[in-house]
């Protein structure tokens, strides 16, 4: 099986939207916009999601458990 990267470009400041839409919590047990875009990476394939981000952002970035 090859191994497939995805890069995700997270770095906005997300001032149009009021805030970090990367970490608000929109899904029903309170997963992010990055969890689903982990998961749906996993889901088409990819072996392996980088995602770059600003590097003020990295204290709220969480590495969650998507087996």
């Amino acid at each position: 099986m090859k191994n497939i990267t995805l890069l995700v470009m997270a770095a906005g400041m997300g001032s149009r939207y009021g805030g970090l839409k990367q970490l608000d919590e929109v899904g029903p047990s309170g997963e992010t916009i990055i969890d689903y875009s982990v998961y749906d990476a996993i889901a088409a394939g990819f072996t392996k999601v980088v995602f770059i981000i600003r590097r003020d952002f990295k204290a709220g970035i969480q590495i969650k458990d998507h087996q």
